[in-house]
């Protein structure tokens, strides 16, 4: 994600990211109880962006934004709209798919697909995808339908 938001001109000093606790839950559970914090939070801030990036594992994206809208409701914030400066990304089964996909392979989303070695690795990736995504605007065919959710939620990320 890093990677691809800076294809798109944020720079270091742009992205802020909160990384997973190390060892005390899934990185799910750890998303899905910060999600409403954060999405408050990002209301009340200008020229910013929620990104969250949570894997659907098994489920489907539609259940793991459905449980993230739950969160919501449970801490009694407002679930997202389309006014909300916050984009989802819900990679099925996980990320790994994507950059299968990304490095020229054609993948399922049942699949469990292996990690890469280094995060230097997704660099050809990441500019795959902001070809696709920003430039063409216009994934190539048998895109996994979870990055076609994500790539219709780009618009969103002004810059």
């Amino acid at each position: 994600m890093r990677r691809f938001l800076r294809r798109r001109n944020f720079g270091s000093r742009d992205i802020y990211t909160r990384p997973l606790p190390a060892g005390r839950q899934s990185g799910e559970q750890w998303v899905r109880e910060e999600y409403p914090d954060e999405l408050r939070a990002i209301r009340g801030r200008r020229n910013a962006y929620l990104i969250v990036v949570t894997d659907a594992d098994t489920n489907t994206t539609a259940a793991r934004r459905a449980q993230l809208d739950a969160a919501c409701r449970r801490e009694g914030v407002r679930q997202r709209d389309d006014r909300d400066p916050v984009l989802v990304i819900v990679p099925r089964r996980n990320i790994e798919t994507w950059l299968t996909y990304l490095g020229g392979a054609t993948v399922d989303e049942d699949t469990p697909y292996r990690k890469l070695k280094r995060e230097s690795e997704c660099a050809t990736h990441a500019n795959n995808l902001y070809r696709m995504c920003h430039e063409i605007q216009r994934l190539d065919e048998g895109a996994p339908p979870s990055l076609r959710e994500a790539c219709e939620e780009y618009p969103k990320l002004q810059r």
